[in-house]
């Protein structure tokens, strides 16, 4: 290949900057998956403890959902720092340092249930702090949006700072111990600002869940299953589900407590005594907290007939004041803590107005029922040469989906190849099933995600525990929705599969490694100088970056005194090849997306 050697200033191309975006937001999902995972084990551990009233279960199964926003912190980082020990401490540190310092400055209120802060007065505790850490620090209950906000920018400070020199006399505090102290001094600032904005954005939330909670029933779930599924192919799913799973928007336990605790006495009380309870049903007034709701009772119930249920409103107050402290919120979270409580039920959370789980129970029926279908019609509109070496491939897909829950294996199967069939039938049919399960009241929530073992451990379990689950409804739409989805889908493939658009999947494999090669450079605008010869690339880089992340593209790396110099990979070459002619026609944007498709 013939030599050349290209200089440039200033480079953008609009093709890039859109992939570079996709990128990120694949690599922000793929950082919240580090939490994601962790959900199964935790939310088992929970729901033993629950069941079994053991409290170390149940302190150890609320490590994760308690203290959600560091979890998100951490994963950010990992993702977006590949894993750097300096940058996961710093943001351990950094966490602690933002929650201490807002901690710190709240102030108690005469009245117990209220607090101030700053110029901030008259706040509520159950709508705005949680207790972190087994409730030995009451914070900001900011959960992952305060991890996100964390987590990026000690990101942000790890990468632009780990490399700093200072001047001499200050080498000891250079390159990354600059970065820990900054994160200190960042967080510190972070908490100002963050009190100063945090009582109007966490209004914000809770006045969108309240709105989603009050919206038709089915509706609120259509349209959140339908967007998740169309967010599969980009990658960034995770950050639409995640505000309804573990935010105020998908509900909040504490804004219900009179309710739920009504809902509990109309359990436990006599007979004879009900009419008291429905009394109290009445009751406009809402409080919140034991002395509050207390109160409230006191002031509409006469006093023999308080004194007939007072011990079961003290008796309640005990057995879930730990719970109300975290101040859960959010749709898996509160499932997972609900799902096998006796003093707080699922159907005590329907009863009221919260429902729970309505973001959950539709994907079960795609992960058991409609993703194993469409894998079975793929297989069978395989051509007959082919179909023994592609078996293994949807069966093994299918399995994933229906076993685990773990849907994108099939859906990549089709979703690049039929975009039409996807965004069109797939996705608007999820969102439909969704809808049909929040109406006839389906209450399956997850620890992790919607397959069989999910649906044994989430489903059959508490059902048998007594919650009115109303898990058989799952097959018979499943059945239905499976026959429709494999009649629509064979004739739709039939007919139109050779009409739509095919990527050629190793095309889309080589663009893919291309943006990954661009950003471990640090970026086309970081490469001053770009030399190619036969078996070597040549670099001289604008900021000397960190190189160990590219030893997966090349054979051998050496640095000189102003340039970096890689050994070709035979596997690689045609990627590098590439690589140097979108450098050098760098002008021709054209050019560079028919050469790369």
């Amino acid at each position: 290949m013939e030599n050349y050697q290209t200089q440039f200033r200033d480079f953008d191309i609009s093709w890039y900057t859109k992939n570079k975006t996709k990128s990120f937001l694949k690599k922000l999902g793929t950082s919240f998956g580090f939490v994601i995972i962790l959900m199964p084990i935790f939310g088992i551990i929970l729901s033993i403890g629950n069941a079994t009233k053991l409290s170390l279960l149940t302190n150890i199964g609320s490590i994760l959902f308690s203290n959600i926003g560091i979890w998100f912190a951490l994963a950010i980082i990992i993702g977006f720092t590949s894993n750097k020990g300096v940058a996961v401490y710093c943001g351990i540190l950094s966490y602690l340092v933002f929650n201490v310092f807002i901690w710190a400055s709240i102030k108690n209120n005469d009245n117990k249930n209220l607090f101030n802060i700053w110029f901030w007065h008259d706040l509520q505790r159950n709508l705005y702090l949680s207790k972190l850490f087994f409730g030995g620090l009451e914070t900001f209950n900011s959960g992952i949006i305060g991890g996100i906000l964390v987590g990026s920018y000690v990101t942000f400070i790890y990468k632009k700072f780990k490399d700093i020199n200072l001047p001499k006399g200050l080498e000891f505090f250079a390159k990354e111990r600059f970065v820990i102290i900054l994160s200190v001094l960042f967080s510190i600032i972070a908490a100002c600002l963050f009190i100063i904005i945090w009582p109007i954005f966490g209004f914000l939330l809770s006045m969108i869940g309240s709105i989603v909670a009050k919206s038709p029933i089915g509706l609120d779930a259509f349209i959140f299953r339908t967007i998740q599924r169309m967010l599969i192919p980009f990658g960034s799913n995770l950050l639409w589900q995640s505000p309804m799973w573990y935010t105020q928007v998908g509900g909040d336990l504490n804004s219900y407590q009179q309710d739920l605790l009504i809902q509990y006495l109309l359990r436990v009380t006599e007979s004879e005594n009900l009419s008291i309870i429905n009394e109290l049903l009445n009751i406009n007034q809402k409080g919140f907290g034991q002395d509050e709701i207390t109160k409230i009772f006191q002031n509409n119930l006469n006093n023999a007939d308080f004194a007939k249920i007072e011990e079961n409103i003290n008796f309640w107050f005990k057995e879930t004041e730990s719970i109300f402290a975290t101040n859960p919120s959010g749709d898996q979270i509160i499932w997972n803590i609900v799902s096998n409580n006796k003093y707080i039920t699922v159907d005590d959370c329907w009863n009221v107005g919260l429902r729970v789980s309505r973001f959950i129970s539709g994907g079960y029926i795609n992960s058991i029922f409609i993703l194993p279908t469409l894998s079975l019609t793929l297989l069978l509109m395989t051509p007959k040469g082919e179909k023994r070496s592609k078996m293994g491939i949807y069966i093994t897909a299918a399995l994933t989906a229906m076993l685990v829950g773990v849907t994108e294996p099939v859906e990549y199967l089709f979703c690049y190849t039929m975009p039409l069939f996807y965004f069109v039938i797939y996705c608007p049919l999820n969102g439909l099933l969704a809808m049909l399960t929040s109406l006839f009241k389906v209450k399956l929530g997850t620890s992790f995600s919607t397959g069989l073992f999910d649906f044994i451990l989430s489903g059959v379990v508490p059902t048998a525990n007594g919650v009115n689950t109303r898990i058989w409804i799952i097959p018979i739409i499943g059945i239905i929705a499976s026959i429709f989805i494999f009649t629509i889908a064979f004739f739709w493939f039939k007919k139109f599969n050779k009409e739509e658009n095919i990527i050629n999947i190793e095309a889309k494999l080589l663009r893919d490694s291309i943006y990954i090669l661009i950003d471990d450079f640090g970026g086309l605008k970081n490469i001053a100088l770009y030399q190619l010869t036969q078996k070597e690339l040549i670099i001289k880089f604008k900021n000397n970056n960190n190189v160990s992340n590219l030893f997966e593209h090349f054979q051998k790396i050496e640095r000189t005194n102003e340039s970096t110099i890689f050994t070709i990979n035979e596997s690689n070459k045609e990627k590098v090849e590439v690589l140097s002619f979108i450098i050098a026609n760098r002008n021709n944007k054209t050019k560079f997306k028919k050469e790369l498709k």
